[in-house]
């Protein structure tokens, strides 16, 4: 079981992280608590604990839970001054210090932009590396709008989102420190080990917008197995796979104009999905390629009615947008879809309930302008969703103007696809098909078609087996992973699954530095 606890102001916080923590986990191993519990759990062993913003009050039980016994306390946030004592935690200033080197301008075309202020991993924790060794507080590889390697913005306006102190921990501790142009500023992330283990990220929401939240789930799975309490983290791709692969193009203007693109993806043997852009099958030209995507194993997905930024700005344009643009694909083509995905990638809160509403099952969003609490380390559920609707987040643009100016211009799209595949993440990128009006920084088709085979293939050279799915069937199996269930009892872990995974793929779970598949009668651990 994992023990969730936020002081009072921190209701937002916690129910990101409880959230993040529920598609990395099977349901029902996390209980939210008051701090009645850590105050009289003091001298029990073998609990695991996520305490968010802790208060002073609550410092000598947490220590007590560290030195005294088995336990592992995941601490998120800003810590008391008695906590910072005990832990050796020297201050090195106010957040506010960070502000201009917290901000990157936006990218130039062919190039990238980058704050100053930067996390950089120093150390692994256990076994575990970060899949980034650098994760700058900010980037875009297109305006201010995109960040191909696919996290979040760290601030430091105070929200949950921000950077929560600048503390320096000792040499010993450190995992990950902030650094500047003018040094070390703070440290991000610090681990502590006695009786029991303590790790902390200097955020009230950690890193649940990135792929080193893959160093959460390798510590609550794995990490002193032999002598810690340890929980199964369910894998976000299917057994027996290093790597997994997804990849679409948005339909915002034209249709017709992909065929090119899509029949090398045939040659390659490598699903294409669509999305399409409603308002542009009133053009019958347009309903022949989808029917030849879905034939050659690719996806159908809605991409809204009017490409309206926000869904329309409110729930009930939302809900029009999407059951309209359902219905207009369905007369079309035949085909009623089931998956979204967001105009721009803007991806409200109110737009996923909308479409959820709306018979949706799933959605593709995120990006790092905007909607950050769906711009997750892990594709699942969303906060504040009811289960059955899978969020997919995305934000890798595979554009012509996103080429780098360099000697290997898709470096950032190979180091994308790299950190995803350390992290176990199924790892999506789009493009658009030309339109008279725009050809988004492509030169031509060849250029487009060439650079689309070279990214294929050198992840097909990565090493280890590599799964190009269809947009449907990964989301089809993402929903299966958010459907496994788990009930403790007398000292091990009962996992089951009501749904069965796509195209024979198998669900498997990572504990205590082994894995195993979750069969169709669960599994016990």
């Amino acid at each position: 079981m994992i023990r969730v606890l936020a002081a009072g102001d921190s209701s937002e916080a916690q129910m990101l992280v409880t959230a993040a923590l529920g598609r990395s986990t099977p349901s029902g191993l996390i209980v939210e608590v008051s701090a009645c519990e850590l105050l009289k759990s003091h001298s029990q062993s073998h609990q695991i604990w996520v305490i968010i913003n802790p208060l002073a009050i609550w410092t000598a039980s947490i220590i007590s839970l560290l030195e005294k016994a088995s336990n592992k306390i995941l601490l998120l946030g800003r810590l008391p001054e008695p906590l910072t004592d005990a832990l050796e935690l020297q201050n090195s200033g106010p957040v506010s210090s960070l502000n201009e080197a917290a901000k990157a301008k936006p990218a130039d075309t062919f190039g990238e932009s980058n704050s100053d202020a930067r996390v950089v991993y120093l150390n692994p924790i256990g076994n575990q590396f970060s899949p980034l060794d650098v994760r700058h507080f900010q980037r875009y590889d297109f305006m201010d709008e995109w960040n191909n390697l696919g996290y979040g913005s760290i601030t430091t306006e105070g929200s949950v989102w921000s950077l929560s102190s600048c503390h320096i921990a000792q040499l010993k501790n450190q995992i990950a420190n902030v650094l500047t142009d003018g040094g070390t500023q703070a440290t991000w992330s610090a681990l502590w080990d006695s009786t029991g283990s303590v790790l902390w990220f200097a955020r009230s929401v950690g890193p649940i917008d990135s792929q080193e939240w893959r160093l959460v789930e390798s510590w609550l799975a794995n990490y002193r197995c032999d002598e810690l309490p340890c929980v199964p983290v369910i894998r976000e791709i299917p057994a027996g796979y290093d790597s997994a692969v997804t990849m679409r193009l948005d339909c915002d203007e034209d249709v017709e104009s992909a065929r090119p693109l899509w029949e090398t993806y045939c040659e390659l043997e490598v699903p294409l999905s669509l999305a399409l852009h409603a308002t542009v099958l009133t053009d019958p030209n347009h309903h022949k390629l989808p029917l030849d995507v879905l034939g050659s194993g690719g996806s159908i997905l809605s991409h809204t009615l009017t490409h309206a930024p926000n869904w329309g700005g409110s729930y009930e344009a939302a809900l029009h947008e999407g059951a309209e643009s359902r219905a207009v694909i369905e007369r079309a083509i035949g085909h009623s879809v089931r998956y979204a995905v967001s105009p721009f990638h803007h991806t409200p809160e109110y737009a996923r309930k909308a479409l959820a509403d709306a018979g949706y099952e799933g959605c593709v969003g995120g990006i790092i302008n905007c909607d950050p609490d769906f711009m997750t380390a892990r594709s699942g559920v969303p906060v504040g969703q009811g289960s059955g609707f899978i969020g997919f987040a995305q934000q890798c643009m595979l554009h012509g103007d996103c080429m780098q100016d360099s000697e290997d211009p898709i470096r950032i799209f190979k180091q994308a696809f790299s950190s995803a595949k350390q992290s176990a993440q199924f790892f999506g990128f789009l493009d658009h098909p030309f339109s008279e009006r725009y050809q988004y920084g492509w030169e031509s088709e060849v250029q487009r078609t060439e650079v689309h085979r070279s990214l294929i293939e050198s992840m097909r050279k990565s090493g280890g087996n590599v799964l190009f799915a269809s947009m449907e069937d990964a989301f089809d199996f993402l929903k299966a992973k958010a459907s496994v269930a788990g009930v403790y009892e007398n000292g091990q872990y009962q996992l089951s699954t009501p749904q069965i995974a796509p195209a024979s793929w198998q669900i498997e779970c990572e504990y205590r530095n082994e894995r195993q598949v979750i069969g169709a009668g669960g599994c016990l651990l």
